[in-house]
């Protein structure tokens, strides 16, 4: 069976990310009335598996071991099955 996922990465509440901090700031220095930038990350890939347990258990050691780091960032996994025709885009 094919599947296609989308995984949402987030830094988790309470957590700083310079990134997310650097943009607020540069944005608030161009006055933009912004008081608050959250930032994730979002991949979309398409996988092969006999199931869709076995196709989730796959992406959650994927974000475990390389797509998030599990210390400050949450993950959130969507999967669905896929026909030949469907294809991945965002």
């Amino acid at each position: 069976m094919q599947f296609k996922a989308e995984i949402e990465i987030a830094t988790r509440n309470g957590v700083l990310n310079p990134e997310s901090k650097a943009i607020l700031q540069a944005l608030q220095s161009h006055n933009f009335a912004i008081s608050k930038l959250s930032m994730n990350k979002k991949f979309y890939l398409s996988l092969e598996s006999d199931s869709k347990e076995n196709a989730m258990k796959t992406l959650q050691e994927a974000c475990e071991e390389f797509l998030a780091n599990p210390i400050i960032q949450d993950y959130i996994i969507h999967i669905e099955s896929i026909t030949d025709s469907d294809t991945v885009s965002n």
